[in-house]
């Protein structure tokens, strides 16, 4: 039993032992006899194994019947069972992952849940046939996406990137090329655009998750750790939000470059003498230098996410020595990968003029303080061998590093603290509050359940680090992004993807405390990766309930969290009305700008002109302008600038305002106020949320009343969503002349003591202010 030949037809009768048998004998190489316990594969695997002979059981031990046969058979499975030449031992070889059906079903699984997370506000999201971009910030990226297509003819012409202004190479180039490359790839036009700007945050999160599933299994060799982490991933309320479906803002673009940069620094931190020569190691090594010039080129404030490559670094090299192993291996694949990024960086800002020389050139700082500390850390391996020696000289270069910058780079310098000062000032704004703010309860919101299970497994890689290296990479950057979170609550979506890999491992071991699992292998020292199998019924229930009560509240927070970014029924309403509206009178911008809160100005423009570029009028104006007593004071300041006001509930009403004023009697005379001459009363929201007025030079209605009579001019005005009263009011001149201004057609009623009388006011005499007699 157990040979050659009964090894080759059971792995031909059943391909998906191939793992099994692999991660069997990896165990077996090492261990004369060993135990059930000490091999990762389940019991039904195992026990077929045992019935066909290939395991034989040594008292309460097992072992291999026939080890050489099962090394046979094994080579014969992936290659052609010749012996190598010494020719082609020589000679790197790339071995393709394998992945068994159950493992391909499961993570297709966990990806799409990833997907139908994020895909929750599609309603929101496809209305009426418009594409309705959540936030305020996508309509500037929409815009300049739109501005490179309407210069381009194809995709080879990126010479129509050079229409971008300075705000945008030097803000978030690369994201903007990307998005203008797909959408003339896939035909061009706003439509496209449309689309990829709404889907592209959705199969970012996706690509994430892949990378999620990726850095899992590198470091813990258990592709149970890797589902797990995929679909607690899935469930992160504060990545979600940032990644779901409308929502196109740069950051989930950032999130790839970010989670591909920890993969590619995890894979080379296993790097050894057996493995450097490999293409797979070189591959990573081409993917560290992509991802970082690509996280360089995405975004203005990328520095602060690469620094974590160089902590991840320093971690590393103190890990291999305190490991007594020599941190060279490790440091020569990613020094050289480091060395691409800096170089496809600098390209990018010499040639083509991206980013300022500070971003530009942070790779290059990056490289060469990594380089440095990889000789120091192979200098103290090969002599004192001591990591307190290494940690001692690191701190020291660290602190000299700084003062020399502080000194050479005053300029830098003032940028960097001026940007550390930020993340823990302005803590009137949502986002720059701390994860632990006690007000927000930000970390249980944002982050669900995922920190309480993470925590234990983030303590226990800094220990585990110093026997597997690879565990000094997510290690070194969970604690990072955790650190930056508790200052600022917009790195929850940097920390996620890290945060999802020990969540991971905390759920498994959950798992296997209540016996629904295996225990995992926190060093991953089988040498293959734990396989998956199907758990019966019983065991599927409880996983299932494990994690429907780890990610309870990610669950019920994550359509929370992105339903409170989409653009409101009655923003779109409004915005939907003034396009309309405009485009019945041929209006074209500025004349049909609209002033609204800043905070959805962008939407407001973007549908009715596209003029989505900036909020900064908003921001200064309209505030003051709803707080003033008089709103035709504003007039000639509005006056070929601004075609539409709206009005939204919520804000400040208090009596006497120009707020009030409009929303409560749409501009007529009250007893406080006089009725307006300039801005027209349009339409209301069925909810009553959301009024938008038109900014007329008003019709000017002249008649004679008796002499220094007090005259009234009124008319009922019924508008989409409100019916109203309209009334002004104006005093006759010693000759009986009066005139007056008003804002909404109609015919009025003009009482002058006991005098009364009419008179029809057009909508052309409105919007031209024509005079009426």
């Amino acid at each position: 039993m157990g040979d050659e030949g009964d090894v080759g037809t059971l792995l031909e009768e059943r391909p998906a032992l191939r793992d099994a048998l692999d991660a069997v004998t990896a165990v077996d190489e090492h261990n004369e006899t060993w135990t059930f316990d000490d091999v990762p594969i389940d019991s039904g695997q195992f026990g077929e194994l045992v019935s066909r002979g290939i395991v034989e059981s040594v008292g309460d031990e097992y072992r291999i019947a026939d080890p050489d046969a099962a090394r046979v058979a094994l080579r014969d499975e992936t290659g052609s069972g010749e012996q190598p030449t010494d020719f082609d031992r020589s000679l790197p070889t790339f071995e393709w992952p394998t992945v068994d059906k159950t493992t391909a079903l499961a993570l297709t699984a966990a990806l799409a849940i990833v997907a139908l997370v994020r895909a929750h506000p599609l309603q929101a999201v496809y209305r009426n046939g418009d594409v309705v971009l959540s936030g305020n910030d996508p309509y500037y990226y929409r815009y300049w996406v739109e501005q490179v297509l309407a210069e381009s003819n194809s995709v080879l012409n990126p010479g129509a990137l050079t229409t971008l202004p300075d705000a945008v190479t030097n803000g978030e180039p690369l994201y903007v090329a990307t998005l203008w490359w797909v959408s003339e790839l896939l035909g061009g036009g706003a439509a496209v655009v449309g689309d990829v700007m709404a889907w592209y945050p959705v199969v970012t999160a996706v690509s994430t998750g892949l990378f999620v599933y990726l850095l899992a299994v590198t470091v813990t060799n258990d592709r149970r750790v890797g589902l797990a982490a995929v679909l607690l991933f899935a469930i992160v309320p504060g990545h979600a939000l940032r990644t779901s479906l409308g929502f196109a803002d740069h950051h989930a673009f950032d999130y790839l470059w970010l989670a591909l940069t920890a993969l590619t620094l995890t894979v080379l931190a296993g790097t050894d003498r057996d493995t450097l020569t490999r293409p797979r190691t070189w591959l990573a090594s081409a993917g560290l230098g992509i991802a970082v010039a690509g996280q360089t080129l995405s975004w203005e404030s990328a520095p602060l996410l690469i620094a974590a490559v160089g902590l991840a670094v320093v971690a590393l090299t103190l890990a291999a020595v305190d490991g007594e192993q020599s941190p060279l291996l490790a440091g020569i694949p990613i020094l050289v990968g480091l060395a691409l990024a800096a170089g496809t960086a600098a390209v990018g800002h010499v040639v083509v003029g991206w980013h300022t020389p500070r971003v530009a050139f942070s790779p290059a700082l990056i490289l060469g303080g990594s380089a440095l500390v990889v000789v120091v850390s192979t200098l103290v391996h090969r002599t004192t061998g001591d990591v307190r020696h290494l940690a001692v000289v690191d701190a020291v270069l660290f602190a000299v590093g700084l003062a020399v910058f502080r000194a050479s780079r005053p300029e830098d310098w003032a940028a960097l603290t001026s940007g550390t000062e930020r993340l823990t000032a302005e803590r009137n704004i949502a986002e720059t509050v701390g994860l632990f703010d006690p007000e927000t309860v930000g970390v249980l919101l944002l982050l669900g359940f995922t920190l309480v299970i993470a925590l234990p497994a983030m303590v226990r890689g800094v220990q585990r680090a110093r026997t597997r290296l690879t565990w000094a990479v997510p290690t070194a950057y969970v604690w990072y992004f955790f650190g930056l979170s508790t200052l600022s609550v917009r790195f929850v979506g940097e920390l996620a993807p890290i945060l999802a890999v020990f969540a991971g491992v905390g759920f498994v071991r959950l798992a296997a405390w209540i016996d629904a699992a295996r225990p995992v292998d926190f060093d991953g020292n089988h040498g293959t990766v734990e396989s998956l199998s199907v758990p019966d019924r019983r065991t599927l229930g409880i996983l299932a309930a494990a994690f429907l009560l780890v990610g309870s509240l990610g669950i019920v927070q994550s359509p929370v969290k992105t339903s409170q970014i989409t653009v409101e029924d009655s923003t779109y309403q409004s915005a939907a009305f003034i396009a309309n509206h405009s485009a019945e009178h041929n209006e074209s911008y500025p004349e049909n700008y609209v002033l609204s809160q800043w905070g959805r100005n962008r939407v407001y423009n973007y549908f009715v002109s596209g003029e989505s570029r900036s909020y900064g009028y908003a921001r200064q104006t309209h505030a003051e302008f709803v707080g003033s007593s008089d709103a035709d004071r504003w007039y000639d300041r509005f006056d070929g600038r601004v075609g539409y006001v709206v009005l939204e509930a919520g804000v400040d009403s208090s009596a006497g305002t120009v707020h009030a004023h409009l929303t409560k009697a749409y501009g007529s005379r009250t007893a406080r106020s006089d009725g307006v001459a300039h801005f027209r009363a349009l339409s209301v929201t069925p909810d009553g949320e959301t009024a938008v007025f038109g900014v007329v030079p008003g019709a000017n209605l002249t008649g004679q009343a008796p002499p220094n009579a007090t005259v009234t001019v009124r008319t009922n005005v019924t508008i989409p969503g409100a019916s109203f009263t309209y009334e002004r009011q104006t005093t006759a001149d010693e000759t009986g002349n009066y005139s007056v201004r008003v804002a909404n057609p109609g015919t009025y009623t003009i009482s002058a003591g006991n005098e009364t009388g009419e008179s029809t006011v057009s909508t052309a005499a409105v919007r031209n202010g024509t005079r009426v007699g």
